[in-house]
């Protein structure tokens, strides 16, 4: 008989993640009996048998995993504070898989993209040709870019990176291969994370007074509000790029959208301080501004991913193996401040991951 593994959902993934219902269950049925159930069904189900849990709806509560006795682990996609009833597995030792980082790699691709772009204000050229008002004179013949700002080769720059985790270290690691300067900041990196992206370690007032295009690749965590403050945002050099990702909440967007109004720096944002944008906001069609509307990590791939992560962890534990995509007690301190769990806060190593 085959070990059971229940996916708890009702609207989630047709509503959000089209693709990965089908992924899930190409990729467990051969050796789970998979279960489909809305999360008002848990009550009067019965749990003997089940080993994993897919969780996409609904809580965990004691109630439940008294019910689930032969439950090894449970995963899904999270917040910063990990799911509802995280603190009840913890105490249970059944680990949470966190596909939330399924995002990553399409939305630091999608980062690099909004850099390349500002850079050499390809959108607006787009544009031109579309209305065809432009007539492919350029001031000067071997130069089109516009000098008020950070122009031209990205191996030339120096590039600063706001949060090493799932994105940023992408993000670093790929500058650094086009030949750039990189400076990272992030203080909850673990060992060897600085060399793996190809970073320099540096201080945030260091970074941001240094570099020619900044990525902001925090996740929306309460140490990370307003990192980049107003102050900060001033001391940024005229002309520079900044790009945002993941979330607005670690730059003051008030101090940023001054001079990004003030035609003073480049703005190249996937997500925004306000979402979605009015009709009538100044920031729209501006040249020195790039813009798309929240789509960076809302790709197929994602969505594929998503159901690899989890499939990947739960054969693992089905083999007796540890799962790799684990959130820790120690990841959902440094995003919440709030701890679980038996380990002290001195002891906490694990940085945390972005989440969207």
């Amino acid at each position: 008989m085959k070990p059971i593994v229940v996916i708890q959902d009702h609207e989630v993934l047709p509503r959000h993640w089209p693709y990965t219902a089908d992924r899930l269950v190409e990729r467990l049925r051969d050796h789970f009996d998979i279960r489909w159930i809305a999360p008002e069904e848990t009550a009067r189900m019965d749990w003997t048998g089940v080993r994993a849990l897919a969780l996409f709806e609904g809580a965990l509560t004691e109630a439940l995993l008294d019910r689930a006795r032969e439950l090894q682990v449970v995963g899904g996609i999270t917040d910063a504070r990990g799911p509802a009833g995280f603190a009840l597995l913890v105490a249970r030792r059944i680990p949470f898989v966190d596909a939330t980082r399924a995002w990553a790699p399409s939305v630091a691709e999608c980062g690099l993209a909004l850099a390349l772009c500002a850079l050499r204000r390809i959108p607006q050229w787009h544009m031109r040709l579309i209305r065809r008002d432009f007539d492919w004179v350029y001031p000067y013949g071997q130069f089109c870019d516009d000098p008020r700002f950070i122009n031209g080769d990205l191996g030339t720059k120096t590039v600063g990176v706001v949060g090493l985790g799932q994105i940023g270290s992408r993000l670093a690691a790929w500058s650094h291969a086009l030949g750039a300067r990189v400076l990272a900041y992030d203080p909850y990196a673990p060992p060897g994370r600085f060399d793996d992206a190809h970073a320099t370690p540096a201080a945030i007032d260091e970074l941001v007074s240094a570099a020619e295009v900044l990525f902001v690749a925090v996740p929306p965590t309460p140490s990370a509000v307003r990192l980049i403050s107003a102050d900060r945002v001033r001391r940024l050099r005229r002309g520079a790029i900044v790009v945002t990702i993941t979330r607005t909440d670690a730059i003051d967007t008030e101090a940023l959208r001054t001079r990004v109004l003030d035609d003073e720096l480049v703005w190249a944002a996937d997500v925004f301080d306000r979402e979605p944008l009015p009709a009538d906001d100044p920031l729209l069609g501006r040249d020195n501004v790039v813009h798309i509307p929240h789509i960076a990590g809302r790709t197929r791939d994602a969505n594929i991913r998503l159901a690899d992560i989890l499939a990947d962890d739960f054969l693992r534990v089905l083999k007796g193996e540890a799962p790799k995509a684990v959130l820790s007690p120690a990841a959902v301190a440094v995003r919440t401040g709030q701890f679980c769990g038996a380990e002290a806060p001195g002891e906490f190593a694990e940085r945390r991951e972005e989440t969207r």
